[in-house]
């Protein structure tokens, strides 16, 4: 096989590398040539690869990116389902870690079709945990050392997830939403990186340059059409506030859509509480869903939505502390306090 130089080639994460037995893999050989490592269906296990000394790296075609992503999701939710039969959260920073890998790489490249394999993602995470609802809300607070738009995205989409359970939505309607969740931030993929991991207040051109990104991920969707089409609405208008503030400015005191006043509160506390940005301290459950009460109270964000999502994150006998990210966790009459209802 002639070299097609390696830089043409898409290297794949060692991951998700036991997803791939499906799939034709190839790596650099010494002299700099790229050589088939194995073809698709070959067990990783199988004695011919020992002769095969690869350098490190493994690659796949470019035209089998899509390909390669399926495989991993039929992989991943084959291991999910093992792994939430057992009952228990000890498997969640493990499926955390596979599927922020998986969805970073997907989300690389969002405008050349990788964003239909999401969808399958999604409906494995809500039908997996539809029988441990109590569960998903601690796969958002498992931490990570690297805080990217992806674990963002994953966290939004479980504690949305959550949501969705606590409200009794049908599997339908927490698959969209859910879906929405996780691309809600999309449009960032396409906002300079360096504004976006910056560890200091940005400049006033700066967020006009992340302000962009809502528009940018309804771009990115309308493209795709069909099932991601449903994410549009979520994700152009969960930065708008229902006292006419936020943005796109040119959507300000239209009607925002429920997908945007959920993603809105979930959003915005998943921000406040994470403990994986540089710049600033988080704050405790607590303290945000005070601070979110306020908003609520002030107009900004949808009241029902906001006691819905607060209850949501009530903690339950089961799930304890245990793998959990905050040192504080959220109590029934914590948020009866919070909310002024009575659980």
């Amino acid at each position: 096989m002639r070299d097609s130089g390696a830089r043409k080639w898409i290297p794949i994460r060692k991951s998700n590398l036991r997803y791939y037995e499906d799939v034709e893999l190839f790596y650099e050989s010494p002299t700099g040539k790229i050589m088939l490592y194995k073809p698709a269906g070959m067990p990783f296990a199988d004695r011919a690869l020992e002769a095969k000394p690869y350098l490190g790296a493994l690659y796949i075609r470019p035209d089998d990116k899509i390909r390669a992503l399926r495989s991993a999701q039929r992989g991943f939710s084959t291991d999910l389902t093992a792994r939430v039969m057992k009952g228990g959260i000890e498997d969640l920073a493990e499926i955390k870690h596979d599927l922020t890998a998986i969805v970073d790489e997907t989300l690389s490249e969002p405008r050349s079709g990788h964003l239909t394999v999401l969808p399958d993602y999604v409906s494995s995470v809500v039908d997996g945990y539809a029988s441990h609802p109590d569960l998903i809300k601690y796969l958002a607070r498992i931490s990570h050392t690297d805080y990217t738009t992806a674990i963002h995205s994953l966290n939004v989409m479980a504690l949305t997830i959550g949501y969705c359970y606590f409200t009794k939505r049908s599997l339908e309607e927490t698959r969209t939403l859910g879906l929405t969740a996780l691309l809600h931030d999309v449009g960032k993929t396409e906002t300079n990186p360096e504004i976006l991991t910056a560890a200091r207040k940005l400049t006033d051109e700066e967020y006009t340059e992340v302000k962009k990104h809502p528009l940018l991920g309804a771009d990115i969707l309308a493209e795709y059409g069909g099932v991601l089409s449903a994410a549009i609405p979520g994700t152009l208008h969960h930065h708008l506030r229902l006292d006419g503030t936020g943005y796109p400015e040119h959507l300000r005191g239209r009607p925002i859509s429920e997908a945007g006043r959920i993603i809105a509160v979930i959003d915005s506390y998943e921000v406040m509480t994470n403990n994986d940005r540089v710049y600033r301290s988080p704050m405790k459950p607590y303290d945000a869903l005070v601070s979110l009460k306020e908003d609520a109270d002030a107009g900004l964000y949808d009241k029902k939505v906001f006691a819905n999502f607060a209850y949501s994150l009530v903690d339950t006998a089961q799930g304890g502390s245990h793998g959990a990210r905050h040192a504080e966790q959220v109590h029934q009459s914590d948020v009866a306090e919070i909310t002024g209802t009575i659980g």
